[in-house]
């Protein structure tokens, strides 16, 4: 339940010297491999009860296929 939202996100180049700045649509994942989120979305009960069910539905999602020896998705 994530909106269409551009958040945008600094990424350490070389050394840390210089950071490129990467626009991402909210609700995608970042380069760090977490979900990103705006501002709205954050401050919204509904969409953060929302992110949090599909974050549970993945971990279990994930668990059953540890334990059936695929690895995970």
């Amino acid at each position: 339940m994530t909106c269409y939202n551009i958040v945008e996100c600094y990424v350490p180049l070389e050394h840390f010297a210089n950071c490129r700045k990467v626009s991402l649509r909210c609700g995608l994942t970042n380069p760090w491999g977490h979900r990103h989120v705006c501002e709205t979305c954050q401050r919204n009960p509904a969409a953060v009860a929302e992110i949090e069910r599909q974050e549970e539905s993945i971990e279990a999602d994930n668990a059953w296929l540890r334990s059936a020896g695929w690895g995970e998705m």
